[in-house]
């Protein structure tokens, strides 16, 4: 019996399915998930007795295969945001005339088919990559995940708007978590704090520390990024604010600026920034009464404790004053900083409609008193809600207190020879 040819439509099929077998493989076996040039690919199956170029289409079409032209971000060469359905990725295709420019990726249906997540047993992350999700992808974790980092001295530990997480050299962990978001309820009602972080940074953690991540998944993933973390994160943008507990950390090294160049002492003793910042100075990561305790010690250490008597003896402000022992009798007492940078602001402000300084003094008279109260008693680890919004009210009036301590001193003549920077001088900080 003679041998048939082999039926065209067959053989389209055939070289069809290896298509989409080489786009598939060519995503899982690459080093960051990344997609095949329409292309190179074309170029290279020139010789295949099919249009290689018109399969391709017909994938798009079918569902099998994403063509990334760019045209949801940048870097068509990485699947940064959630693919578009196949009718919508196809009609993109007939915009653009064709597939040749496109980035080529197996769709999730596909990887779904030859089970690519299996591929990371025991890294959910790097499975849910493998199966297609998004690398910009962002999945939500309760904030306290981050305490295991915070509270161990062998991880370097950063929080502010955005984080990061390393192990230091010599540390048996692998942990790198290159950045992170502090996440937002998209109700204006709701202060809870969680964390935020795109797949393609926890696909770098280790398989056991992205299983101890998976255990803190919030129930709810509806929650908003930073916007001033989107912005160069996502959009490759310049953020617009900085946050309130950077703000006071600048504010600081204005008025130290300042301070050198009216000639008077600097008003604070240390600056921080972020290789000496305080582990506790940041977001609360669990609303409890021993949490926000130790945020106010931190502040009360930053701005209170920090505070230079030189500055004030400058100034002409008393550093002793009058006091009785409990025999009745006199003596020169130390005066508290607090009380001498509140004088030395009522004295300088001539205009103050606002009644700035005696807010300042209100919310720093505050922090001292919450201070010394938690110093004189034991501290109950109440779990309280509310310790989200009490915080942000005190970050937030201990900023515009400093803010408005630089004021005072930017009034003096010779301070105009310092360059306050824009985000200070223009109040670009955001309230949360």
């Amino acid at each position: 019996m003679a041998e048939t040819e082999p039926d065209a439509t067959n053989s389209a099929e055939t070289i069809k399915s290896m298509l989409g077998q080489l786009i598939t493989n060519q995503y899982l076996d690459s080093s960051d998930f990344n997609g095949v040039s329409a292309a190179q690919l074309v170029d290279a199956l020139k010789d295949f007795p099919a249009d290689v170029e018109e399969l391709i289409t017909e994938l798009v079409a079918e569902g099998s295969v994403y063509a990334n032209f760019g045209h949801e971000m940048v870097n068509a060469h990485i699947i940064g945001f959630p693919h578009q359905d196949a009718v919508a990725n196809q009609a993109e295709v007939l915009r653009r005339g064709g597939v040749s420019s496109a980035v080529l990726y197996p769709t999730r249906e596909a990887l779904a088919a030859v089970s690519a997540g299996d591929r990371y047993p025991g890294a959910p992350y790097s499975a849910s990559l493998a199966l297609g999700h998004a690398q910009l992808e962002s999945v939500f974790f309760r904030a306290d995940v981050l305490g295991r980092y915070r509270d161990d001295p062998r991880y370097d530990y950063t929080l502010d708007i955005g984080g990061e997480i390393h192990a230091r050299e010599g540390t048996p962990h692998d942990t790198y978590l290159k950045t992170f978001s502090i996440g937002f309820d998209r109700d204006a009602l709701s202060d809870e704090i969680v964390v935020g972080v795109p797949l393609r940074y926890l696909h770098d953690l280790s398989p056991s520390e992205q299983s101890y991540w998976k255990s803190f998944e919030h129930d709810r993933q509806d929650w908003m990024l930073h916007p001033d973390w989107v912005r160069p994160h996502l959009m490759g943008e310049f953020p617009e604010q900085v946050s309130p507990y950077t703000g006071i950390l600048m504010e600081m090294r204005a008025v130290n600026e300042i301070c050198d160049a009216i000639g008077y002492p600097e008003l604070f003793r240390t600056l921080y920034d972020e290789q000496n910042r305080p582990t506790d100075y940041g977001y609360l990561i669990l609303p409890t009464r021993r949490e926000l305790s130790n945020f106010i010690e931190q502040l009360n250490k930053l701005l209170i404790d920090n505070l230079n008597q030189k500055f004030f003896s400058r100034a002409s402000i008393a550093l002793t004053e009058a006091r009785r022992d409990s025999a009745g009798t006199t003596y020169e007492g130390q005066r508290g900083t607090l009380n001498m940078l509140i004088e030395w602001m009522e004295r300088t402000v001539t205009h103050d409609p606002s009644g700035w300084v005696p807010a300042a003094a209100e919310v720093l008279r505050e922090v001292r008193k919450a201070r010394s109260d938690a110093a004189h008693r034991v501290r109950e680890n109440e779990y309280d809600p509310v310790a989200w919004s009490e915080q942000r009210r005190l970050v937030v009036g201990s900023y515009r207190a400093v803010q408005t301590a630089r004021q005072l001193l930017q009034s003096h003549p010779r301070a105009v020879t310092v360059d306050v920077p824009e985000e200070l001088e223009y109040g670009k900080v955001w309230p949360f």
